[in-house]
């Protein structure tokens, strides 16, 4: 722990907290602000590594005497985060209410706002800081949710066992200056200050529309560490080893020569370079019976480390997906496996998403509790978010056959809807029940048609495409 003062509370997961009987000041908001300034500093290398902007081989020092100096960098951290964020919330996030208006106003909900998307980049910004944040805001008496990035925005959390949100934090730098401008909300109030006009207190308050906090934070695990972070040692690694390679082989390809037993002329060494071939007497005279000095013309090279380069980045590599648990996809015999073969190699990788998915269903919980408390979403009751029903989609390989099967056998064990999520075909159950009632409905009123035009009355009346009704229309012809 780490104590700002006797109010103000930093835990040892960089966790900010706050004592919950008195109301924060805008000095104590600004301890909290500089003291998430120096993480800042930890999420911004985050952010290059995942941009390929590696610091340990872009900013190594330079080798000595115009010696091979290649700095290749191998963007795992990007393949790292890409390959766990596609996984979990590549197939969209099925997110269903038992009323079927209520349900129906949810979708067109997330279609409109593009859920789907802030979803994926809120979990990819996890991946990538340890943290995230949904931020909900109501413009022009609509309600939209977007993502708020760590390094500007943070949540403080009350000092007692249950930990409740207390506060959210967004602030930015004015221009080149030391001063802030900064928004705090809490569940009754939100403040606006600017700290360049040296006011010991906040600046306007206005009622908060939602009655709740509208920032949510989405955290990649209790300890708030990200995938890069938990394997960044091993990926300098990997950039280390793969360069020294590379100079290993422009060392070779610009090796020096070195000539035993006679001195070469500046001309001599003029077309070596050019003609890349060298002929020398051993003496002055041109006699060929003469016997020559001991001559060695050799190119100086040094033992090849090949093998134990290549033992090293495979290990390294290895270790790199075990520990960070996420499934190597270009593996040479991830093709050849299938069966339970297949399911123990996404197994680190689902155990991972799994345990994420229950916080991260929380935060979704949270937000959709402050999207249904503004009142703005039609026939979608404030309470709704207490039965919402969350389902991540995971992205594994699936056999269609055994699916089937299995579902034939649950056929008429389990509701119709659990039913269906036993298919991964089905990516909503709830909208699949309401297209096959659909199709159903359909179908009955098709067959009812047939029968009307196949027998002779229907509903006391001839049915004019009846035999009778023919018979009738020839006799009244003929009168």
């Amino acid at each position: 722990m780490k104590y700002l003062n006797d109010r103000c509370i930093v835990s040892d997961d960089n966790v900010f907290y706050y004592d919950s009987e008195q109301e924060i000041t805008q000095a104590d908001v600004m301890r909290f602000i500089l003291e998430n300034e120096q993480l800042a500093r930890e999420y911004a290398k985050m952010r290059r590594y995942y941009k390929a902007d590696h610091d340990a081989i872009v900013k190594a020092k330079q080798k000595p005497n115009n010696k091979p100096d290649n700095r290749l960098v191998l963007n795992y951290p990007k393949k790292l985060v890409d390959t766990f964020t596609g996984f979990a919330v590549g197939k969209p996030v099925q997110m269903t209410l038992p009323e079927e208006l209520g349900n129906e106003a949810l979708s067109k909900f997330n279609v409109s706002r593009k859920m789907d998307s802030v979803i994926a980049r809120v979990w990819k910004e996890s991946c990538i800081y340890g943290r995230a944040y949904f931020y909900v805001y109501s413009h022009d008496s609509e309600i939209y949710v977007t993502d708020a990035l760590p390094l500007d925005t943070f949540v403080i959390y009350d000092n007692t066992v249950a930990h409740k949100p207390l506060y959210a934090v967004r602030y930015g730098h004015i221009g080149a200056s030391a001063s802030y401008k900064l928004t705090v909300f809490s569940e009754s109030y939100q403040w606006e200050s600017d700290t360049s006009r040296n006011t010991s207190g906040f600046g306007s308050r206005v009622v908060n529309p939602f009655g709740m906090i509208p920032i949510i934070e989405a955290v990649e695990n209790d300890e708030r560490l990200s995938v890069i972070k938990n394997v960044l040692p091993l990926i300098d690694e990997i950039n280390k080893a793969m360069s020294e390679k590379a100079n290993d082989v422009d060392y070779f390809a610009d090796a020096y020569m070195k000539v035993l037993g006679a001195i070469l002329s500046e001309d001599d060494l003029e077309n070596l370079r050019n003609y890349r071939i060298i002929n020398l007497k051993s003496r002055e005279s041109d006699d060929p019976n003469e016997t020559p000095e001991s001559l060695d013309v050799d190119f100086l090279s040094k033992p090849n480390a090949d093998t134990t380069q290549e033992n090293l980045i495979n290990r390294v590599i290895d270790n790199l997906y075990q520990v960070s648990m996420i499934t190597n996809l270009n593996d040479k015999d991830f093709g050849n496996s299938t069966g339970v073969a297949l399911e123990m190699k996404y197994k680190p990788m689902l155990n991972l998403a799994t345990l994420k998915s229950r916080g991260f269903t929380e935060a979704l919980k949270d937000m959709y509790q402050v999207v249904f408390a503004s009142d703005l979403i039609e026939n979608i009751s404030r309470e709704a978010w207490k039965d919402l029903d969350i389902n991540f989609q995971y992205d594994l390989p699936h056999d269609t056959l055994s699916e089937a099967q299995t579902a034939q056998i649950l056929a008429n064990l389990v509701s119709s809807e659990t039913w269906l999520k036993t298919l991964s075909i089905v990516n909503d159950p709830r909208q699949e029940l309401e297209r096959m009632d659909k199709e159903q409905r359909e179908q009955i009123q098709a067959n009812m048609q047939v029968l009307k035009q196949n027998n002779a009355v229907t509903d006391g009346e001839t049915n004019a495409n009846s035999r009778t009704s023919q018979e009738a229309d020839r006799l009244s012809a003929r009168t």
